[in-house]
């Protein structure tokens, strides 16, 4: 049922040549020396110490539930994670005797992943970054989340969430803090995930995104995002925000991690209709796009409306075209939208958008709420009266703009003509605008920078703190419009680099419907050529984060390029072969 509605990188390795076999004319399988690092591991990397059996699920979501203890619970309280699975490493060691039994279910069996506390888990709360709900467990998994399942991921637990799907701070967890400096905000609304992803408290982390809440945390928490075409991936089981604009979307350090996840989540499934419209426009694969050279003779159009806000963020991002114009792309320089995007989209704030929200929230919400148990409030007046009352005196107070959210709710319908006028009229025109924009010069994607600013400092009912050295912007801001989410319309994230306050950033690839594959391909290319990822000091890896362990490897000719050396599932070719 729809209830909705209905770690820094693996170190140098050096072969060591033992008796040689020769598998293919010119190569030969070895031996070599491998440091494995938590901090910033991809799924590759723990793959292979899995295969080499230098290590284990369970030791592995060991070492994580290490972090999240330090840095959770320790004295740092990012309180990026909400609820811990208790039956983690009793899931991950399950999965470690099935994989001596039967080999792997997929590149992710025994990978641990945090869900955003708006996904249905049967056998944890889903709170919506709500203490109302902070008890509330569903009646079973969302899509999503069996999916993850059946590919044989752990889930980890559950991560912080903007309260309904808002800004960063919740009646729960309070404020989550971001891994690069604390006093700076995570954004909104998968905070948690973003930061858990960030501060390797996880190796992957799914978000979901109405407006910009996967691709905004991503951008302040440098790491990548993807936001895919709405009806990618089904929201059965996922709290509503906005049904029109909805969807959950993969949060990794990586793209190929990225990719990895994606092709686990991504789907037709009868109980969303909305993911009808993408039978047959969903890639088997999506790593198969992983490709250096897919900028080469790519129509890159650069979007000058979201520049001038910050210098830096300036300066990051035409270090960033600069960079796409050396791997070959055809960089269409200035591309402007029509002053009727502006009129559309900016001198309101995107408001004509967001406005579908209220009208069809109370609609929604109440319809979720519908399949919990007898303990859970069903009603979107019920909340508005706990938290005018009994959350109004404790210490983590509502947020005004939650309320309003709700009471908005409470006056407006999807029967009233506005509403109407929003879906069939507005929403086709900002589809057009969009499409326009493409058309006219003829374009692969759009980049440009995914905001106009660093993070924004500390600022909920709390807590505000001031920061003289924070820019802020009054240039039209991407991560703010939600014009593009509102027509559908896919977006990757991918860091850029650092601004002289140690805060990240990231270069946004934006391209048509079901263009994620090519968005894939441009993102992997620029990340290969550019590798601005860097782990933030302030949470840095803990004692027993290094394995040393013997791996096979196929040595190959010393002159051939990477990319053309055989591949072999079981065994990659020696690292020390490798490109850096």
């Amino acid at each position: 049922m729809f209830k909705s509605i209905q770690k820094t990188l693996v170190a140098t390795v050096v072969p060591v040549v033992a008796s040689a076999t020769f598998v293919n004319p010119g190569f030969a399988e070895t031996t070599e020396t491998v440091t494995f690092k938590l901090e910033e591991a991809t799924i590759e990397d723990i793959n292979r110490a899995f295969d080499a059996e230098a290590l284990t699920s369970k030791q592995l979501v060991q070492l994580y539930l290490n972090r999240i203890a330090a840095y959770e619970d320790g004295g740092t309280f990012l309180n990026a994670i909400t609820t811990v699975n208790p039956k983690a490493l009793e899931t991950a060691a399950a999965l470690d005797k099935e994989r001596k039994l039967k080999g792997p279910r997929s590149p992710l069996h025994g990978i641990p992943v945090l869900l955003k506390d708006n996904i249905d888990t049967f056998d944890l709360p889903t709170s919506n970054g709500s203490v109302i709900l902070k008890n509330a467990i569903p009646p079973d998994d969302a899509y999503i989340t069996k999916y993850l399942r059946d590919a044989g991921a752990v889930i980890l637990g559950k991560a912080a969430m903007g309260e309904f799907a808002g800004a960063s701070y919740n009646t729960i967890d309070g404020q989550p803090l971001n891994p690069y400096n604390f006093k700076r905000d995570t954004s909104g609304s998968s905070s948690g995930s973003a930061a858990s992803v960030a501060a390797n408290l996880t190796v992957l982390a799914i978000g979901t995104d109405t407006s910009t809440s996967v691709r905004g945390p991503a951008a302040v928490n440098g790491i990548v995002g993807l936001r895919p075409t709405t009806g990618l991936i089904s929201r059965d089981g996922i709290a509503p925000k906005n049904l029109t604009f909805d969807t959950a979307g993969p949060m990794a350090r990586t793209v190929t991690d990225t990719a990895i996840l994606l092709n686990a989540i991504a789907g037709v499934d009868s109980n969303d209709p909305l993911t009808l419209n993408s039978e047959g426009k969903i890639e088997k694969d999506y790593t198969k796009f992983l490709r250096t050279g897919s900028l080469k003779g790519a129509r890159i159009g650069v979007a000058r409306d979201f520049f001038g806000g910050d210098p830096e963020i300036d300066r990051l991002a035409e270090e960033a075209i600069a960079t796409l114009k050396e791997l070959g792309a055809k960089v269409v320089d200035p591309v402007y939208f029509d002053p009727e995007f502006i009129d559309f989209y900016v001198r309101n704030g995107g408001r004509n958008i967001r406005d579908i929200a209220d009208y069809r929230f109370k609609e929604d919400w109440e319809a979720y709420l519908a399949t919990f148990g007898p303990d859970v409030p069903k009603t979107v007046a019920e909340f508005v009266k706990i938290y005018e009352t009994e959350i109004a005196v404790s210490p983590l107070p509502v947020a005004d703009s939650v309320l309003s959210l709700l009471k908005d709710s409470l006056v407006t319908s999807t029967d009233a003509p506005e509403y109407q006028n929003l879906i069939d009229n507005v929403l086709p025109t900002a589809t057009q605008i969009k499409l326009a924009v493409f058309d006219r010069y003829n374009l692969d994607a759009l980049v440009f920078p995914y905001q106009t600013n660093f993070a924004a400092p500390i600022n909920n009912p709390i807590e505000s703190i001031d920061d003289p050295t924070f820019v802020s912007s009054n240039r039209p801001n991407p991560a703010t419009l939600g014009g593009y989410s509102s027509v559908g319309f896919p977006g990757i994230v991918v860091p850029m680099g650092f601004g002289t306050q140690g805060l990240p950033m990231t270069i946004s690839f934006f391209g048509k419907p079901y263009s994620e594959a090519k968005l894939i391909s441009y993102a992997y290319d620029y990340e290969q050529a550019s590798k601005k990822r860097q782990p933030s000091p302030l949470v840095p890896p803990l004692p027993g984060e290094v394995i040393v362990y013997k791996a096979r490897c196929v040595l190959g000719l010393p002159d051939r390029a990477a990319e053309k050396l055989p591949k072999f599932k079981k065994v990659p070719v020696c690292r020390s072969l490798q490109r850096p």
